[in-house]
């Protein structure tokens, strides 16, 4: 196969979840990573297996942060949509923010146990994956009816971090009757930070929609982060050396070749949109 060829076929394949799943996954997905890869956070937690048999949950991030498996890996997940997570596996976000931790450790060896012998028993890849939607499914029917107040809250704050992406706490608190103590310390429980740091994530998973939209021939950085919620392009220049560790420039350079498919869900402006009657 032609060299070039193989450089174009993607190691990550985001899929649509069911529409039951709507409001709890933004997807469900499979990989076969080869090389090294910088993840972005997104204030999304993710449950994934990996070929060896483990299974972990890798808590909301505050920065990025690179990762390599041994040739031959092949692995497939689920992404909570943001403030998702915590409702449905019972662990506050803040005690699980910037790790990666052994789903065990979250639910208990037993249920650990069993999601894994569902998982090796299904054939391939995409029936692994869809192993892990039922098991989510089965975590929705435990705990929806508690879940919902959690819920609600989480599509409220991104609803106005949509529509207003330079809001501050003081301004989401006063839109929530709430104080700004009262907003950061919910913030922490369902998102793993405060309402500041989920507003710059956001941003950048905006400014990454829009490049992924946007001609290479009218690429305009200084445009872009305005219309990403920027106060303009040195704003996105801090926030993004802040996040990633590169420049702008040098960021876009290697995390676009790396994601050849950009169909995930998450890195579409339709994520930042949330689906909500008002």
């Amino acid at each position: 196969m032609d060299p070039a060829t193989v450089s174009l076929v993607p190691w990550y394949l985001p899929v649509a979840t069911p529409a039951t799943l709507d409001r709890y996954l933004a997807c469900s997905w499979t990989a076969v990573p080869t090389g090294r890869h910088r993840l972005v956070p997104d204030a999304c937690i993710e449950l994934l297996w990996i070929s060896n048999g483990a299974l972990w949950v890798c808590g909301p991030e505050t920065s990025a942060w690179n990762f390599e498996l041994a040739p031959g890996t092949s692995a497939v997940g689920v992404r909570f949509l943001p403030g998702v997570g915590p409702s449905l596996l019972g662990v506050p976000a803040s005690e699980i923010a910037d790790t990666r931790l052994p789903l065990r450790d979250v639910v208990g060896e037993a249920a650990e146990d069993d999601l894994r012998g569902e998982i090796e028993r299904a054939a391939d890849l995409d029936g692994k994956r869809r192993t892990l939607e039922r098991f989510v499914a089965r975590l929705v029917a435990r705990c929806a009816a508690t879940a919902h107040r959690e819920l609600d809250f989480a599509e409220r704050v991104l609803n106005m971090l949509a529509s207003t992406p330079r809001a501050n706490a003081a301004l989401l608190a006063g839109q929530l009757a709430m104080t700004v103590r009262q907003l950061h310390r919910r913030c922490q429980a369902t998102f793993g930070y405060g309402p500041s740091t989920l507003a710059r994530l956001l941003r950048l998973q905006r400014f990454l929609a829009l490049v992924e939209q946007s001609s290479s021939a009218s690429l305009s950085l200084a445009l872009l982060a305005i219309e990403a919620g920027y106060s303009d392009q040195s704003h996105l220049a801090r926030d993004c050396r802040a996040i990633t560790g590169l420049s702008p420039t040098a960021f876009l350079s290697e995390y676009f070749p790396t994601f050849p498919d950009m169909s995930d869900p998450y890195k579409t402006a339709e994520a930042f949109a949330v689906t909500m009657t008002a």
